[in-house]
């Protein structure tokens, strides 16, 4: 016989399922509540109209940004490297040595030295601007072809000269006689063998040293062209026995006048380091009219002009 729990049972069991029942559709009433049609709107949920909306923030458009310029780079500089100085090598002094003279130097006048160089103008056509000093020389052969004897230039005869000489000597010894200054020969043309032996006889009375300054060598005289000559005063002495015969009325008027005639006086007063020769106021070459006007206009001496023509 049914007891009253077993009544009680079925009871409860059939209320637990109501309740069930209820719970799920409760349930299944919230879920579709809560979740939104997919195929529908939203419904909009309704504010409260004391709660303004927020106003979403106006966002302005982002401005362009000004591209910015890419900084050229500036070049690094490579720096600067001081070259390293190359030392100075002091040239090694090459030791003075007096120079051979070579044709066409020009007005280069060298220091006095003795030397036997072959004049550059040593034909017979080039008597006046043969050169002959301490460095230059004639060849021993040289002999003018047209000698004479002075007494067909109206002086003293028994010395030998050039013919083409005898003209202007002429004419120079009248005016110095005219003048009363008188002249006279002493030397003229001298041969090398000669000129050898009246260097030789200056050796013997003062010295080879002395000789010279007052003598040439053999083949360095210009007695030996056939245009030079020694001059002394019509009643003197030899010239070289003067303490200066340029003192002398002959020797004063030959110093002031005989450039006129185309004689210039070789070695003057004081001129030994341009000369190379003692003061001689008895010697003089001729050289023609114009160009020992030219020598007497320059102030030089016939040696230094004589150069600067080579």
């Amino acid at each position: 016989m049914p007891t009253s729990l077993d009544r009680s049972v079925p009871m409860l069991l059939s209320g637990l399922a109501a309740v069930t029942v209820s719970i799920g559709l409760a349930s299944a009433v919230v879920l579709q509540a809560l979740t939104p049609d997919l195929g529908g709107p939203t419904p909009s949920l309704p504010v409260p109209s004391s709660v303004a909306p927020t106003p979403a923030p106006t966002v302005g458009p982002t401005p362009d940004a000004s591209p910015t310029a890419s900084p050229t780079p500036e070049p690094t500089p490579s720096p600067t490297v001081a070259p390293t100085p190359s030392p100075t090598v002091a040239p090694t002094p090459v030791p003075s040595v007096a120079p051979t003279p070579s044709p066409g130097t020009g007005n280069v006048l060298p220091a006095c030295a003795y030397m036997d160089v072959p004049t550059m103008h040593g034909g017979y056509g080039e008597w006046a601007i043969t050169l002959l000093d301490t460095i230059y020389h004639l060849p021993a052969t040289y002999a003018p072809s047209d000698l004479v004897d002075s007494s067909t230039a109206g002086v003293n005869g028994g010395y030998l000269l050039r013919q083409l000489v005898a003209a202007d000597l002429r004419l120079m010894a009248a005016d110095a006689r005219a003048a009363g200054a008188p002249i006279r020969l002493v030397s003229g043309y001298r041969s090398h063998a000669q000129q050898q032996a009246t260097f030789d006889y200056w050796v013997s009375v003062a010295g080879y040293e002395q000789a010279l300054r007052t003598s040439a060598r053999a083949g360095h005289s210009e007695h030996q062209l056939g245009t030079a000559i020694d001059v002394t005063g019509e009643n003197d002495a030899a010239p070289w026995e003067y303490a200066d015969w340029g003192a002398t009325p002959a020797g004063g008027w030959m110093a002031a006048n005989a450039w006129r005639y185309g004689f210039v006086m070789s070695y003057p007063r004081g001129a030994f380091d341009l000369t190379c020769y003692n003061y001689e106021p008895w010697h003089y070459r001729y050289v023609g009219r114009d160009l020992a006007a030219a020598i007497a206009g320059s102030g030089m001496t016939p040696r230094q002009v004589l150069w600067e023509l080579q």
